[in-house]
Order: C-alpha cells, then sequence, then structure tokens
C-alpha cells in the first residue's frame, strides 16, 4: 500500500488524473485485483474503503472469507462487508441481530465462545460449509447439526460430545479430547467422512468399527478404549493413521489395511515382540519408536519404506536385518540395539542414519547432567543417586553418589572433584556438596528455607553457589562455609533456569515468562526480559554473549542483555524448548519437551553474515537436526571432546552420546 499514489497524477499534456494508482490495479485489472485482495484480511478492508469510493465498492463486492481476524460486532462487520462469507467472532453475548448478520456465511468460527448454546447451534444458517465450535464449553450431547446439510467440515473439539446430530454431508471431523460419547454410537450414516480426528477422546473399538469405508485419514492418538477386538481391516482407503500412545495392540495392527501409506504407533505400550505388520506395499513412513515391538515386526517391514523410526526400541536386537527394506532413505534408532553393519549398509544404499549414539543406561530416570573440570560427567535422578561416568572410557561408571530425596539439578563447583546438587528433602529444599574423590555420601548439606525444591543451580564468578528455588528466589550459598548470604527476588514463578553472563551478572528464568538478570554483589535486579508465553524452561549463553533462552511458545529467543533486546528467534519446534546447550564454536542445540528433534543451530556471527551476503533474510539461522529427541529428554550437555550427551526420564533411562558434526566454514 505504501506504492500507493493517493495524489493528483498530471500528463505531459490533458487533464488532471486524480484516480489513485491501486485503485488502477484493482479496477484496470481484474486477474491483479484478485491477487491483491487475496494477500488482504478483514482488518485491511478498513483503510482500503477510504482510498476511493471505487475502492470500496469493490470491497464491498469481495466474498471475504477470513476466519482469522477476530469480529466482536458481526452486525457492523456484515454492513461493511455485506459479501463475505467467512468470519471469526470473539464477543460477549450473541443477539437476534448477530445472527441474522451470518446469513449466506459459508465458514463460521466460534472456537472457545462460552455464548454458544445447543439452541444457537440450532439457528446457524444451512449455508455453513465449515463450522469451528471447538472449546465451547456451552455444548451437550444434546447438540444437532443435521440442518447444517452443506456441512463438510466440523470441529467440536474439546466439547461434551456434539456427536450424534451429525449430517451426512460431512467429510471433515474433529472430536479430539470428546472423552464422553453415548452407548453404540455410530458414525456409519457419514458416507462422505474423509478425515476423522478423535485424539484423546471415547473412540472404542465399536465407533471405529462403524467408520465409513471411504475414510482417508484416522487420528487415534492417546484414544486407550482400542483393545484386541479394534480392527483396521474395513477402512480400505485409510492412508494415514495417527496412533501414537494408543492402547493399539498387535491384532489390530495385523488389520492394517494394504492402501496405508503413514503409520504413527510411538508409545503404544501394547505392542509386543510378537507384533507384526501385515502386508503394506504403499507404507512409506513408519514410527514405532518408545515401544515393545521387535525383530519380527523389523522383518515384517515392506520393501518400499522410505523413512523407519525406531527410536528406544529395546526388543529389537542385532539380529535384526533391513537388507530387504532397499528404498529406505532415512533411519532413526537412537536407544535401539541394530547392529553397527545393519546401520552401515543403510548408508551404503543411501539412507540418511543419523548415528544411534552410545548408550549408557541407568535404573534411576535422569533429570540433570553436569560435566565435571576432569571431564568426567555426572547425572543425577529423581530416586536420589548420582552418578559420575568417564565417558571417554566407555561410560564407566566410576562414583555413585546418595541422597534420600530426588535430584532436580547439578553444578559442577571450582577444583575439579566437587559436585553441588539441588533436591527436596522432607523437610525444605536443600543444597549437598560432594568431594567425589573422598565418599559417596555429601560432606555438605545445607538447607534452605524453602516449601519446595531446588529447581536450578549456578555457579557465581566468586565461586559461590546460586540456587533457584521453587518460592521464586534465588539463593546464594557459600558452599565454604554452608550458608545462604544473600536472597534475591520476591516471590512470583518458579525459578526454572539460572545461567552466568560474561560481565558476572546472574539470569534468572522463571515460569511466570520472565528472565531477571541480577547482580549478585549489590542484589539488585539490573535488567527484567519478558514476553515468552509459557514460561521460561531453559537458559543457556552463546560464546558471543547472548543470551539464549527456550519457553513454552515452541521458540528460543536470543536476547543482547546488554541492550535488552531481542535480536533473533528460532522458531521450528515442535513443542515447548525445554532443553539447551551452547557449544563452545559458538552453536546451540536446542530439544522439545517430549517427543520431536535435538537441532543444531549456527548461531555464529559468521554464519549470520553469510546468510545475509545471500539471498536469505539475516534473521534466518541455519539449523541441522541432530537426532530425534530421545523419549523425555531431560539434558543435553557437551563433552570437552565435542560430542553431546542427552539423558531422559524414562523408566530405566537411557544417557545417550552424540556425535556433532563440526562447523560450516565460512569464507
Amino acid at each position: 500500500m505504501a506504492a500507493t499514489d493517493r495524489g493528483s497524477k498530471r500528463h505531459a499534456a490533458g487533464p488532471v488524473d486524480d484516480v489513485p494508482l491501486l485503485v488502477r490495479v484493482l479496477a484496470g485489472n481484474p486477474v491483479t485485483g484478485a491477487a491483491i485482495f487475496s494477500c488482504l484480511n478483514t482488518a485491511d478492508t478498513r483503510a482500503l474503503r477510504r482510498l476511493h469510493v471505487a475502492v470500496a465498492g469493490v470491497v464491498a463486492g469481495v466474498p471475504w472469507a477470513d476466519t482469522a481476524t477476530p469480529v466482536v460486532d458481526p452486525v457492523l462487520w456484515r454492513a461493511a462487508l455485506p459479501a463475505a462469507v467467512g468470519v471469526r467472532l470473539a464477543m460477549d453475548r450473541f443477539s437476534d441481530a448477530a445472527v441474522a448478520a451470518l446469513a449466506g456465511v459459508t465458514r463460521l468460527d466460534l472456537s472457545s465462545c462460552h455464548f454458544v448454546t445447543n439452541e444457537l447451534v440450532g439457528r446457524l444458517p444451512s449455508s455453513l460449509r465449515i463450522l469451528n465450535v471447538g472449546g465451547c464449553a456451552g455444548l451437550n450431547q444434546r447438540a444437532s447439526f443435521v440442518h447444517l446439510t452443506a456441512l463438510v467440515s466440523l470441529d467440536c473439539s474439546n466439547t461434551e460430545g456434539a456427536v450424534v446430530g451429525l449430517p451426512p454431508s460431512l467429510q471433515e471431523l474433529d472430536v479430539t479430547s470428546c472423552v464422553w460419547f453415548p452407548a453404540d454410537i455410530s458414525l456409519a450414516h457419514l458416507s462422505q467422512l474423509r478425515v476423522l480426528r478423535a485424539r484423546g477422546s471415547a473412540l472404542d473399538g465399536a465407533m471405529l468399527a462403524s467408520l465409513p469405508p471411504g475414510l482417508v485419514e484416522l487420528d487415534v492418538n492417546k484414544c486407550r478404549g482400542l483393545y484386541e477386538d479394534a480392527s483396521f481391516a474395513h477402512l480400505p482407503t485409510l492412508q494415514t493413521l495417527h496412533a501414537s500412545r494408543s492402547s493399539l495392540w498387535d491384532a489390530a495392527l495385523a488389520t492394517l489395511p494394504p492402501s496405508l501409506v503413514y503409520l504413527d504407533a510411538t508409545e503404544c505400550f501394547s505392542l509386543t515382540r510378537a507384533a507384526a505388520l501385515p502386508p503394506l506395499p504403499a507404507l512409506r513412513q513408519l514410527d514405532v519408536s518408545g515401544t515393545h515391538v521387535g525383530d519380527a515386526l523389523v522383518a515384517s517391514l515392506p520393501a518400499g519404506l522410505a523413512e523407519l523410526r525406531v527410536v528406544q526400541c529395546r526388543g529389537v536386537t542385532a539380529r535384526a536385518t533391513l537388507d530387504h527394506v532397499r528404498a529406505l532413505r532415512a533411519l532413526y534408532s537412537m536407544g535401539t540395539a541394530l547392529a553397527p553393519a545393519v546401520i552401515a549398509a543403510c548408508r551404503a544404499r543411501g539412507c540418511a542414519a543419523p548415528a544411534p549414539g552410545e548408550g549408557y543406561g541407568q535404573e534411576d530416570d535422569v533429570t540433570s547432567m553436569v560435566v565435571l573440570a576432569d571431564g568426567r560427567l555426572a547425572s543425577g535422578g529423581g530416586g536420589g543417586e548420582v552418578r559420575v561416568w568417564d565417558a571417554a572410557a566407555g561410560g564407566d561408571v566410576t562414583v555413585v553418589l546418595y541422597l534420600s530425596d530426588g535430584v532436580f539439578a547439578l553444578a559442577a563447583l571450582p577444583g575439579g572433584s566437587r559436585l553441588a546438587a539441588g533436591f527436596y528433602a522432607h523437610r525444605g529444599s536443600c543444597v549437598a556438596v560432594w568431594d567425589v574423590t573422598a565418599g559417596t555420601h555429601p560432606h555438605m548439606v545445607v538447607r534452605i528455607p524453602s516449601d519446595s525444591g531446588v529447581l536450578s543451580l549456578a555457579v557465581l564468578a566468586d565461586g559461590r553457589l546460586a540456587a533457584g528455588c521453587h518460592d521464586g528466589r534465588v539463593r546464594v550459598v557459600d558452599v565454604g562455609t554452608g550458608a545462604v548470604v544473600a536472597v534475591l527476588g520476591v516471590p512470583s514463578g518458579h525459578v526454572t533456569a539460572l545461567a552466568m553472563l560474561p560481565d558476572g551478572a546472574l539470569a534468572a528464568g522463571s515460569n511466570d515468562g520472565t528472565v531477571r538478570v541480577w547482580d549478585v554483589s549489590t542484589q539488585v535486579c539490573v535488567a527484567e526480559l519478558v514476553g515468552r508465553a509459557g514460561g521460561v524452561r531453559a537458559l543457556a549463553v552463546l560464546a558471543d554473549g547472548r543470551l539464549a533462552c527456550g519457553a513454552g511458545a515452541c521458540a528460543v529467543e536470543l536476547w543482547d542483555v546488554r541492550s535488552r533486546t531481542c535480536v533473533g528467534t528460532l522458531n521450528g519446534h515442535s513443542g515447548p524448548v525445554a532443553v539447551l546447550a551452547a557449544l563452545p564454536d559458538g552453536r546451540l542445540v536446542s530439544a522439545t519437551l517430549g517427543e520431536g528433534v535435538i537441532q543444531l543451530w549456527d548461531t555464529r556471527p559468521a554464519a549470520a553474515a553469510a546468510v545475509a551476503a545471500g539471498s536469505r533474510p539475516a534473521s534466518v539461522v541455519p539449523v541441522t537436526e541432530l537426532a530425534p529427541a530421545p523419549f523425555g529428554l531431560a539434558a543435553l550437555v557437551p563433552l570437552p571432546d565435542g560430542r553431546l550427551v542427552c539423558a531422559c526420564t524414562t523408566d530405566k533411562s537411557d544417557v545417550f552420546v552424540l556425535e556433532v558434526p563440526p562447523p560450516a566454514t565460512y569464507a
């Protein structure tokens, strides 16, 4: 719009032309005009209508289908845009005039509107094709949509039901988290249904059996009612099946139709070592990570499979082979005992197979890790056990230390052999200190007056210890005397992460979404960095001094603390970023909470300069998928030799050592 000529334009000879340039583009070329409108939303129309009466007339005739911009007054909206066919409402009450304003609408978003009731649904226009009433608490199992005879897509997720009165025209239905279904419900009358999303719902074998044969995509993630009698054999056109964390059994797996192209069965704990796939010639992607499947399933893989994820499948042995899967192009097998020769053979055929990582077992679930000054690795668990590993010697355990309660955080103290652990005892928060060369029990326990655990630890420049606590405060501990010598902050969110900045200041991240920067010597908060939705989960300091902040908003923010400026955002995560590790070469490793991938970001200034010199924006940061994240990933720690250690909080936790590719070179 900045290029719009709002003034008059005089030709070399002739009258004044007072038609703005934008009007000429819109009215003079229908193709260009349509392209411009396709880039705009409802909010843009206010400025458009003011440009020229001709533009206002064109805008009024456009069939706007915007359901992203919230509308608080549908009557005014309809008056301004009489031809609009899509709207998202965000208002406190619904009047008869508002209902009338929806006449002719084909797309309507009422998600999370508390005023939506069964009665209101009955008054919605029959022109609707797409309707979203997800999260509308006023709906119940008696809601009926049968009068919406043109409806092809309905989202009634997170409601009490609303799956009885459904029109046969439906092609897409979302009943995610609908935990109540009436007994003997049938969806057989939905003969045109192609997509059903029932994640975390009460869908069971009987409802599955009633699904129409034309179904193409089915999501039954977290559905616990799929017992041994569940079958997919009656769905001959099914191509995509999401069944993660469902109660999928071996027998149900054997009924999958040959049309299947994609299957996600991660963490389906009912699958056993005897589970095997039926002939699935069309299957291209399979994920059975975190299950008990074994060599039988590997042997049943179709030859055309292109991507296989078998992360942490302990039932698979070194005897399994993938020689029959000649089309395999991506293999992820961290924590699974496939023989190195099998992985090497896959690579020789052109398959991308990240190093599976050397695994160490620990009976206790790992919650924290740290590298000691001598290069050994310490890991702490929820059961109170701390192990010291010699990672360079193949993972031999050199010392096992014991506490009575779970360890939340670890820190390596100056001197090379001292280790601190934050934990919660029955009488309050504590910090334990060991000399790992002198004994298996701590020689000092500092009790902290906090009603919950120490969640994070950091060593200050002067050797003292900062302990981030559940009550929102940071305690400074003199580990020589065992005294708490300072308390930073006031009660707020839990202090979930601490990081020492190059100038000696302390950054403290909280689950209230703030990062407070403290001058510890004066006990003054010198900066407050805000704005992270979902709370701060992790902090890391890059080699150039920037602060990386992982949060619940599925991104990492990079901060220049001195200027209080967010200088970059790393997007592309599938969930809350809970784990960060700054590598000595200036790169950053990140991982999400739960399933996902471990990502390696080239955050070095040289990489940014190289990107800026090319065709991409300077804000783009090169990223590499390092490996699939183990389930329950809790910690990432770089080793002195350049490798990376990761650990997870699952039963009989695994500690993996990963190879990290060298950084790219830039001229």
